[in-house]
Parts: structure tokens; C-alpha cells; sequence
């Protein structure tokens, strides 16, 4: 069977095993996908269906309250027997919230059921596949693509880490509850999607520079979703049915294709290495975080931006080899220390581990970049939406649309663009930079993009 991306609802994707053109076949362990008024019978049939009668409920203080306090007398009324973990503040997905949830268990469960969004469902993740059980997620607002996705992104050691788990079995979603989760989350929702007009362009120029795996099938499934979400964005401010599930599903499907391919490629790229960063900063200063998917939304324009700036560049590829050449280890090493602070060594052992700043592995990418020159050329001009028009997006729903805008300084601005790729072993925009000796000229190009923007 073969995925069908103009034809294919959600729920087409589930249960089939795909032979792709690509070359490889794509499944999912995803079983069920239920976003529609009134979820609670759904949750409940697949419950018995799969004879999960003991439920582990993982939810916070505001997720308790939108959905899960009325979940959890519901199932109880059916019959099931439910214990709850309820995570009080604004919770972070770190050793503590990984503490709290294991020092709660009560039983052997059969079930894991997180109620919430970004946060919960990554902690919910963690820890079904450290108990090695199947987990579902009920989603309480769209505002971030990991619903669907295998990584769980926790924060250890102050750095943001993705630890590969596994899907959940089923993702659950409330049209009644998403509709009315606070605007800044379906706002940032619509930011996370965004950013895949920028990502994808990452993946398929890694694609070309280093025979990056890629699909196209999964690119357009991707696209489509981007699609969808912009064609009923003026929903989002009236809080629109169509408009949230739009984005909500898009958020689910995105999630899929990265478990298709198997890593977090069609939904993460620079614009995502860019707001890792500045969540970190924000965490070491304990300033209030500002939602995934808003930082993610806030990046995009100015990666897509200094994507059309390169492809502008009469670059002189020899010259580039002798900026990578001079490389000073320990001035980085230095550099490192002075920004991520209590991260830093876990930095500097994922470069160890990865060699992305390796002076001769660089020289190679220059040359292939140099061959494939026009190509590369051609795929910027061609496939990246103009930034003004996803700057024109999210003012129409009155999101963020500049970093100073959630407090985000010039200064940090400007140290995400130098300091970002770091965060991840990913080719991208800010890789390829760094590669050609363009980073810190860049960097102060990227604070002046958003200082221009009215």
C-alpha cells in the first residue's frame, strides 16, 4: 500500500504498513486518533478494547482542571480504576517532574494516560517506556507537533535532550477542551507548524550536501498539513472549530511523519535549534518560559530570511576553507562555557561525540556545497515561503511575530544564531554557516531582520 497525501484523512495513515517510493516502509505503532467533540467515549472504548482496566492518569494543576478531573470521574464510572499524578506550577520536564511521577506509582498499571500537551505528554512518554508500557495522550491544547512524535524532550543536566521512546498508542482530543485552552497555546500551535515551511528546506539541503536520507512523499504530507492549518488560520482568533482542529491534526500528522522516518527531520529544524536556545537561557535566568511553539514561530522568519541572504552570496569557497581552518577549539570551548553555563560539558561532549565543528569533515561539506552550488541555490529561491508572509501570518492572529516581543534581547538574538547548533547533531541553515564562515556576520544580520520588521 502506498500513502496517498491527497486523499488521506488522519486516521488513513494508521494501521498499514507503506512501501514508499524512497525506499523504505512506513509504519506507525499509533492506533487511534480521535478529535471531535465529546472524546470521552472514545478514550473509554478503546480502553476496554484493549482491556486496560488500570489507568496511571499523569496531568497537572491546569490540565486537572480543563479535562482531567472530569476524565478521571468519568472512567471511574466505567469501571476502570484510575490513580492520578497532578504536578503543581508551571511545570518542567525535569529530574524532579520525573521523580514526582515515579514516587506516585501505586500499583502495577496497565495503561499510561497523560492529560495536558507539550510537558505532560513528553514526561508521559518517558516514563510508559522506562515501565515499559503503552501509553495514550489526551490533549488538552495544540500547541506543540511532539504529540505523535518517538522523542521526548526533557530538560537534564539544564540541556535540552530528546530521548528516543516510542509513539503513543492513541492521541485523544476534545474539541470542546482545545477550542477553549488559552489563545496563546493555539497560537503557538499555529507558530510550530510554520516552522515547517523552514525545516523542510533544512532536511532536503542536507539531502543534497550529505546524502541526508530523505522523502519527499513525507515532505508533502507535511506540506499539506501547513496547508491546512494557513487556509483556516482566521479562525484562530474566534476560536474556531475547523481552525483547531485543523491545527490539531496537523500537529498529529507532523508527529507521524517523524515517526516514519524515524527522527525528528520533517519537523525540526534551525528555527527549532534556535528556540531549544533560547528556552535554555530563559531557564538558567528562571525567567517564565514562553511557549515551543510561539519561540518556534518567532525563528522561522529570520532562518527562512538568512536562507535567501545566502542564496544572494557570490561565495568564494576557497576563502571559506580558510576561515574553517583556523578554527580555535579552545576558544570554543571557552565560548561554550560562557553561554550554556551548567550545560556546557554536555555540550562539549556531544561535539566530541559528533565532530560537527571537525576542520576536515567541514572542508568536505565545502566541496560539496560548492558542487551542488546551484541546486542548493534553486531549492531556496524555489521551496522557502517568503518570510514577510509568515511575519503577515502570525500578526493576523495577533501572535508574536518579533523575539522582543516575549522578551526575547538583540543580544540573546544574537548569540541563538552563533550558538544554536550546538543545542543538536542536525544539519541545517546554521551548520552550513558555520561551515562557510558566515556565523558571526550572520548573527548580527539576523538581530537586524527583526529590527526591521514594523
Amino acid at each position: 500500500m502506498k500513502i496517498d497525501v491527497n486523499k488521506f484523512t488522519i486516521n488513513d495513515y494508521l494501521g498499514h504498513e507503506f512501501i514508499c517510493d524512497c525506499g523504505r516502509t512506513h509504519s506507525t505503532c499509533l492506533e487511534k486518533v480521535a478529535v471531535k467533540e465529546y472524546v470521552k467515549d472514545d478514550i473509554a472504548d478503546f480502553l476496554h478494547k484493549h482491556s486496560y482496566h488500570t489507568i496511571y492518569l499523569i496531568e497537572d494543576t491546569n490540565t486537572k482542571q480543563a479535562f482531567g478531573a472530569q476524565l478521571e470521574a468519568f472512567l471511574n464510572k466505567q469501571g476502570f480504576v484510575v490513580d492520578t499524578v497532578c504536578l503543581l506550577g508551571d511545570v518542567v520536564p525535569d529530574e524532579e517532574a520525573v521523580f514526582t511521577i515515579f514516587a506516585n506509582l501505586q500499583r502495577r498499571y496497565d495503561y499510561i494516560l497523560g492529560v495536558g500537551s507539550g510537558t505532560l505528554n513528553d514526561l508521559s512518554k518517558f516514563i510508559s517506556f522506562k515501565l515499559q508500557l503503552d501509553y495514550g495522550i489526551v490533549a488538552t491544547a495544540p500547541s506543540m507537533d511532539g504529540f505523535a512524535s518517538v522523542g521526548a524532550a526533557l530538560i537534564t543536566h539544564d540541556l535540552k535532550t530528546t530521548y528516543d521512546c516510542h509513539v503513543p498508542t492513541a492521541i485523544f482530543g476534545d474539541l470542546n477542551v482545545l477550542a477553549n485552552a488559552p489563545l496563546e497555546m493555539i497560537k503557538a500551535g499555529l507558530g510550530d507548524i510554520v516552522g515547517k515551511y523552514s525545516c523542510l528546506v533544512d532536511w532536503k539541503i542536507s539531502h543534497i550536501i550529505n546524502e541526508e536520507y530523505y522523502c519527499p512523499t513525507i515532505v508533502e504530507m507535511v506540506y499539506k498539513s501547513i496547508q491546512e492549518v494557513v487556509e483556516n488560520a482566521d479562525g484562530v482568533l474566534k476560536r474556531d472549530k475547523k481552525a483547531v482542529k485543523a491545527i490539531t491534526e496537523a500537529l498529529i500528522e507532523t508527529g507521524m511523519a517523524m515517526g516514519f522516518v524515524g527522527n525528528s527531520r520533517p519537523a525540526s529544524g534551525s528555527e527549532h535549534h534556535v528556540s531549544h536556545y533560547w528556552e535554555m537561557k530563559f531557564l538558567f535566568a528562571h525567567r517564565k518560559a514562553v511557549f515551543h511553539g510561539t519561540k518556534v514561530g518567532l525563528a522561522t522568519p529570520g532562518v527562512i530570511a538568512l536562507w535567501k541572504q545566502l542564496a544572494k552570496e557570490d561565495i568564494d569557497f576557497d576563502g571559506c576553507k580558510a576561515k574553517v581552518a583556523s578554527f580555535d577549539q579552545k576558544a570554543w570551548e571557552r565560548c561554550v562555557r560562557d553561554h550554556f553555563e551548567g550545560a556546557a560539558q554536555g555540550v562539549i561532549e556531544l561535539e566530541q561525540k559528533a565532530g560537527k565543528n571537525d576542520i576536515e569533515k567541514a572542508k568536505q561539506r565545502i566541496d560539496h556545497i560548492q558542487k551542488h552550488w546551484d541546486t542548493i541555490k534553486d531549492v531556496i529561491v524555489n521551496e522557502l515561503q517568503d518570510p514577510v508572509k509568515i511575519i503577515q501570518i502570525l500578526k493576523a492572529i495577533d501572535a508574536p511575530y518579533r523575539p522582543i516581543d516575549v522578551g526575547i534581547e538583540d543580544s540573546l538574538v544574537k548569540d541563538s544564531l552563533i550558538l544554536a547548533k550546538e543545542v543538536r547533531v542536525r544539519y541545517g541553515l546554521l551548520q552550513l554557516l558555520w561551515d562557510l564562515g558566515y556565523l558571526d556576520a550572520y548573527s548580527q544580520d539576523f538581530v537586524d531582520f527583526y529590527k526591521g520588521i514594523k
